[in-house]
């Protein structure tokens, strides 16, 4: 097993450009009206581009990066009503990019309903200039609507896209044979997953207030749950604790992903989906789904979590945070980084109140418990999540920018490797100053002595989007090396050392590369039979898993449960499944392994699976 891990490292493996990126013609100044000139593919809103669903070639092809002498200002839309819409050129990090792109970027986002938002503006035609879609269905939608630009005629020669965003990656995220997408998050330059992003995180003074239990398995975080709610307690702010709480999601997973973790599941395909036995099922007629769901449903009858998952919004929930009331979640570490949730607590309660991921080695508190719990001793391995090298979402842009080179040269920027140094800090000279001989940033002090204020005021971590995973992580994870033992950051350190695939330190829980569920969402056309039917799908259990998971009994369970089996059957939920099995089976014999194949899967975290 270990030849066919090296083959696909050779195989996936890249170049690291070190030239400069697109858009960054070879000036370093801020002052975005020195840079070089060069003609545009086009400087009209979509006349010389090619839209989807044209199988023409690209009209024009760029000869470099768009002149910025002439102010630019266009529209970002996110496709997703829970986005944080930040306010460009108020932080130093958008401040330089504007001055040096000469643009300013207004975003904006849906106050709910994304998809029938964006379907108005297919059909009516008032589109924003870029858009942040989803992969699969909503980035196939808007392409094939013929609403997007493709961008490779953007990539001029000299252009380092080409390095930043390896070929795997761009070929696996074509729709009809043509690139619409700047992605975000992905990787190629080795085939190794690093980062990482959910874990178990207690609040340290509720855990201590309650005597410290132990936190081996799930029943242990039950039972330190009813703890917390048969105490009582209050947070530094005078407020009720809350026993468990998540992120929101408007259909569950992240209420039901975790219990079904910890049964030594697959992960979950498309949210909806299970992967046992490399044999996708719809998740509500596989059993051990089903008791996954009851768990959570238990431990939602006993009051240990409430139905304002589904009511908060991102701000209510932050407040949650920040004023140190769950005693337990399921959340994305690594948002410390953007939201500052962690920093503001310890800042706001002077200490008192912290956060911990259970199984960090660098806490005294939870380096000794599983970073994922298991639901019993039958459990042999809790796997960790997927890692492609596709990425997740993607910058768009679409027919209606009159300056589409203009917003790719900056997107791009974003995925160069001196873009990701930015990104993660803020432009040179503020929380940065010069490089080390490998071109490492070295901060002007310990990371640790930054304040979420001085990070927000440098910008960074707010404007990951697109971002390059193999940059940032490289880049991230040798200046927190550089930092004194107790200044490191906490979010980087748990990355590079709990969650990040490791050949040195392998241990069961960290991600892993897999590509094999990629590319499943564009087999169906969404406007033929069982693409409508597919959504239909998605649609019900997406109203239907959150009420199944806050039925008031055994009966309604059921009822429930039932009713979605029912619709997902009435909707040829078994047609579906055979194509994108198909797709499925493909992309293992494309890689060449099966990521949860025991040998594979056992090398990966240095444990005997067989």
């Amino acid at each position: 097993m270990s030849k066919r891990i090296l083959a696909l490292l050779l195989a996936l493996a890249m170049i690291v450009g070190v030239f400069a990126a697109c858009g960054d013609s070879g000036n370093n100044s801020s002052s975005g009206g020195n840079s070089s000139t060069g003609s545009t593919a086009s400087t009209e809103g979509g006349d010389s581009s090619t839209e989807g669903g044209d199988d023409s070639e690209p009209s024009n092809v760029s000869q470099g990066p768009d002149p910025t002498d002439e102010f630019y200002a266009f529209t970002c839309y996110w496709y997703y009503d829970w986005a944080g819409i930040k306010d460009w050129g108020v932080d130093a990090a958008s401040k330089y990019w504007g001055e040096k792109f000469n643009v300013d970027v207004e975003f904006s986002k849906p106050d709910a309903d994304p998809d029938s938002k964006l379907n108005i503006m297919l059909t009516g035609g008032d589109l924003p200039d870029s858009m942040i879609l989803d992969r699969g269905r909503v980035l196939n939608s808007a392409a094939r609507a013929g609403a997007l630009v493709e961008i490779e005629q953007f990539m001029y020669d000299g252009c380092t896209f080409k390095e930043d965003i390896s070929e795997v990656s761009r070929e696996l995220q074509k729709v009809d044979g043509k690139l619409y997408g700047v992605p975000n998050w992905a990787r190629g330059s080795e085939a190794v997953a690093t980062g990482g992003n959910y874990g178990w995180i207690i609040n340290t003074k509720t855990y201590e207030d309650v005597g410290s239990p132990p936190l081996n398995t799930m029943q242990d975080l039950h039972d330190y749950c009813v703890k917390v709610k048969e105490a009582n307690l209050n947070s530094y702010t005078g407020q009720s604790i809350i026993p468990f709480a998540t992120t929101n999601t408007n259909n569950g997973f992240c209420i039901y992903q975790q219990f079904y973790r910890s049964m030594g599941a697959r992960n979950l395909v498309e949210q909806y989906f299970t992967q046992e036995n490399g044999k996708l099922e719809i998740c509500v007629r596989e059993p051990m789904f089903v008791e996954a769901l009851k768990t959570a449903n238990q431990w939602f009858n006993e009051g240990l979590w409430s139905a304002e998952e589904f009511t908060d919004d991102g701000t209510m929930w932050e407040e949650k945070m920040t004023n140190g009331r769950p005693a337990l979640m399921w959340y994305d570490f690594s948002q410390d980084d953007s939201n500052n949730f962690r920093r503001v607590t310890r800042e706001n309660s002077n200490g008192e109140v912290s956060y911990e991921v259970l199984g960090d080695p660098n806490s005294e508190i939870t380096k000794d418990f599983p970073m994922f719990p298991k639901a019993s001793e039958d459990v042999k391995v809790c796997y960790g999540d997927e890692n492609g090298v596709i990425g997740w979402n993607v910058n768009v842009i679409t027919t209606a920018a009159e300056r589409p080179q203009r917003i790719f040269d900056l997107f791009a920027y974003w995925v160069s490797e001196q873009g990701s140094k930015e990104i993660l800090y803020g432009p040179e000279g503020g929380l940065w100053d010069g490089t080390d001989e490998n071109g490492i940033p070295k901060l002007t002090k310990p990371y640790a002595d930054i304040t979420s204020d001085e990070m927000n005021a440098a910008g960074a971590w707010i404007w990951t989007q697109p971002a390059n995973s193999d940059y940032i992580d490289a880049i991230k994870f040798a200046v927190n090396e550089q930092q004194p033992a107790d200044k490191r950051n906490w979010v980087v350190s748990l990355q590079a050392d709990l969650f990040s695939q490791s050949k040195e330190n392998p241990h069961e829980g960290t991600k892993f590369i897999t590509d094999q569920n990629t590319g499943l969402l564009n087999v169906l056309d969404p406007q033929e039979d069982l693409g409508i039917k597919l959504k239909a799908v998605q649609d019900e259990l997406q109203v239907r898993l959150p009420q199944i998971l806050m039925a008031k009994d055994e009966a309604e369970f059921n009822k429930l449960l039932e009713e979605a089996v029912k619709t997902c059957e009435d909707n040829n939920i078994d047609d579906i499944l055979a194509a994108w099995q198909a797709q499925y089976d493909e992309n293992i014999e494309v890689q060449g392994f099966d990521g949860y194949d025991p040998a594979y899967i056992g090398e990966v975290y240095g444990m005997d699976l067989s």
